[in-house]
């Protein structure tokens, strides 16, 4: 038996982190986006190890064996939430082969997240997907609330990398910041959850944390009337547009040395299929 299981990935714009002495309880506060294309995982029995902590662990988790494949169009550690898609993914893939909950399974690799310090609110909104989100109760699958903002129809994410970045890193040097800044740009969006909040708050946030710097910002203008607005999470900027401009978009922004990806929201969160 072979598990095929589809995760979407996740650029947070906005987060707080809360934590707990409970992994299950500890999480983030906060907004992004659900993206696709995401992260495709095989699972099935057999000896295997990928070398990756975060599937290691589940495996030794759950107690088993199992040969793990994967593939997606994101680099790791530039901050789509690609180790919580990985520790979903696998997490989700071997509950499928033993016959486990898979809610029981997104909770583990929300704790192996937490433990390993390389994510807060990923595993969540990658779970439940919801196109863009807002973290509103931190915490695991089952434990934590996510709610969604309606957007526009036919949008279109595209990214640019520019440096990795180990989360725990980043979120020990940013802690005091994100306290501060967390808890005034949650407030402003909860007031007002919608879409044109959202961009706006996204690129003032990314902008006061120190992540979209004045000369992203030169270089990204010219192309500013192809877009609703953009952000910086970690080392990955995000640009949003639309179906329609994303074109015009890309080719401006690859002029000035910044070549994209192209994703689309994700309003569907992780999937499992099961073949034989």
């Amino acid at each position: 038996m072979k598990v095929i299981v589809n995760v979407p990935l996740h650029v947070t714009s906005i987060w707080l982190p809360r934590y707990t002495n409970d992994p299950m309880t500890t999480g983030s506060l906060g907004a992004g986006i659900v993206i696709r294309p995401g992260l495709v995982m095989t699972i099935e029995g057999g000896e295997g190890t990928m070398g990756l902590r975060h599937i290691d662990e589940v495996l030794r988790r759950y107690n088993v064996n199992a040969v793990v494949k994967y593939e997606t169009q994101a680099p790791l550690g530039f901050g789509y939430g690609m180790s919580a898609a990985l520790t979903l993914g696998t997490a989700l893939g071997v509950a499928a082969l033993l016959r486990k909950p898979l809610l029981e399974a997104a909770q583990v690799a929300h704790e192996v997240e937490v433990n390993l310090g390389t994510g807060l609110g990923d595993v969540i909104a990658e779970f439940y997907g919801g196109g863009i989100e807002i973290r509103v109760k931190p915490g695991a699958p089952g434990v934590g609330v996510i709610d969604k903002i309606p957007y526009p129809n036919n949008l279109v994410i595209l990214t640019h990398e520019f440096t990795r970045e180990d989360t725990n890193v980043m979120l020990l040097r940013l802690r005091d910041k994100l306290e501060v800044l967390g808890k005034e740009f949650m407030g402003e969006i909860m007031r007002e959850p919608t879409y044109e909040n959202f961009v706006r708050l996204s690129m003032e946030f990314s902008r006061r944390i120190g992540f979209l710097t004045r000369d992203i910002e030169d270089n990204v203008r010219p192309c500013i009337k192809y877009l609703d607005g953009y952000y910086v999470k970690k080392g990955v900027l995000v640009l949003i547009t639309h179906r329609d401009k994303a074109d015009e978009a890309s080719q401006c922004l690859s002029e000035r040395g910044i070549h994209v990806r192209r994703f689309k929201p994700s309003d569907a969160g992780a999937w499992v299929r099961i073949t034989h």
